[in-house]
């Protein structure tokens, strides 16, 4: 009885390998999906915590080759900033535009990785969520910000395949490099998408005849 589960686990995750996507040059896709993310911030003495937020991505991407595609990414989602001094800690959160740029390198027709060039664009006014400060005394985080740049690692595989659709999972780290002094402002996260082929090169024309 084992040896037979054994063999529909494998004849299972065989079969998702055939009907996974398989980049090709000029293949144009898109990924939609809500995004939950989390600051990453371990906590102070003090009580302060970071919450998670819900989201929403958008991923668009154009095969160079079989192998990478350039990414194009936007996330409309909220986030907290942490900045401390000594003990004493102030968390603001906002609404904001979170875009990256960059190269997805795909290592097996199920999982791929990127790195991109990231930039996050503040929407409305700042919120505290924590203040550890006397009345009074102002402390300024990067949600006040005009911009605040970083970095995206991302690891996405795909869970479901039909043809044109598929079923992605994206998890990706978001580095902040101008955090402010004593500043936590990396983030975490994941996307459940729906990705649509929008444009095929070279479509599968025996689809067609069938």
């Amino acid at each position: 009885m084992t040896n037979v589960k054994v063999s529909f686990l494998l004849f299972f995750c065989l079969s998702l390998k055939v009907f996974a996507y398989e980049p090709k040059e000029g293949n144009v896709t898109a990924t939609l999906g809500p995004f939950v993310s989390r600051t990453d911030y371990p906590g102070s003495d003090s009580g302060a915590k970071a919450p998670w937020f819900g989201g929403v991505g958008l991923i668009v991407q154009g095969d160079l080759n079989q192998y990478g595609a350039l990414e194009i990414a936007m996330f409309h989602m909220q986030k907290a900033y942490f900045r401390k001094d000594s003990a004493t800690v102030v968390a603001e959160k906002t609404e904001l535009m979170h875009v990256t740029m960059g190269y997805r390198y795909f290592i097996s027709p199920l999982w791929s990785a990127s790195l991109a060039f990231s930039s996050s664009y503040p929407m409305g006014q700042p919120r505290i969520i924590h203040n550890d400060f006397a009345p009074g005394a102002t402390i300024n985080t990067s949600a006040s910000d005009t911009v605040d740049y970083g970095f995206d690692f991302s690891i996405a595989t795909e869970l479901w395949n039909n043809d044109r659709f598929s079923v992605v999972s994206d998890i990706r780290y978001g580095l902040s490099i101008t955090d402010k002094k004593d500043e936590k402002g990396s983030h975490y996260g994941i996307l459940l998408g729906l990705k649509y082929l929008i444009q095929e090169k070279y479509p599968d024309l025996t689809k067609e005849k069938n």
